[in-house]
């Protein structure tokens, strides 16, 4: 299973630049650039690199989207590239710097007070574990449920709310049947794919980011909460009166500024 959440740091203050980069970068390794959320949908790729590039914060900027290894080289002169993925349990971290790939000794110029090379060094190696995440991680996955039942979330017993999700999830399978579609249905009702903040990896990468003192909310939104976000609100943008179906007023909400970010989509092939 390719990483299901990958993110870029680069140490940079001015996102344009950083985008901007990316674009040429992409241009000059054979992509064609694209805008899938504009008013007429472009045309399909069978290969294609999709990013999008937050807002400056803390002095990084954040590149959310699985990034090439070939737009590492031609990025990191921008600032020092610091790649993440986690994949499950299993994180992959990469850094670049000038062109070419570092190690942990290129960090220590950035480490927040209290923070020691030697202590970095352990904590990429897994040595100097983060503390158990803070966020909630239910049996049941809420993230597949309806806002106004995720908001009841915390009110629910866990024992009778994990029979019942068991027995509501048995008879969706039973319905899907077999086939693609019942193997899609398990894996959502499995979570397959799901970081795991709390496993080595996601440990790894939290005391990682902490070292470096990035802002708290450094791993959201998420790549599909964001695409899914930009595109209901880049349309209401150019259509105030579009008509909003089931579900979009809440996609919207969860990440109300996605038209700060930039789009850097490119495809070839």
């Amino acid at each position: 299973m390719p990483p299901t959440w990958n993110n870029l740091y680069c140490r940079c203050d001015a996102a344009s630049t950083v985008a901007d980069t990316l674009r040429t970068a992409l241009t000059a390794a054979g992509y064609t650039l694209y805008n899938p959320f504009g008013l007429i949908p472009g045309r399909s790729y069978p290969q294609s690199v999709r990013l999008f590039v937050a807002p400056a914060a803390a002095g990084w900027v954040r590149v959310i989207g699985e990034l090439p290894d070939a737009l590492l080289p031609p990025l990191s002169p921008v600032g020092l590239c610091l790649r993440l993925a986690l994949a499950g349990s299993a994180a992959d971290v990469t850094i670049y710097a000038d062109g070419q790939p570092a190690e942990a000794d290129t960090l220590r110029p950035y480490l927040r007070g209290g923070w020691t090379l030697e202590r970095l060094r352990r904590a990429m190696a897994g040595e100097d574990a983060a503390p158990p995440d803070r966020t909630p991680v239910p049996d049941i996955p809420v993230d597949t449920l309806p806002p106004d039942v995720q908001a009841l979330a915390g009110r629910v017993d866990p024992a009778q709310a994990n029979k019942l999700f068991a027995r509501l999830s048995g008879q969706m399978l039973e319905r899907v049947g077999g086939g693609d579609e019942a193997e899609a249905a398990r894996a959502l009702l499995a979570g397959d794919g799901v970081p795991d903040w709390n496993s080595p990896g996601g440990r790894r990468i939290r005391v990682l980011l902490d070292a470096l003192g990035l802002p708290d909310d450094w791993r959201k939104p998420d790549f599909t909460a964001l695409r899914d976000a930009y595109q209901l609100h880049e349309r209401r943008r150019r259509l105030p009166d579009a008509r909003l179906y089931p579900g979009d007023a809440e996609t919207m909400a969860r990440v109300p500024d996605a038209l700060d970010y930039q789009v850097v989509y490119g495809g070839r092939g």
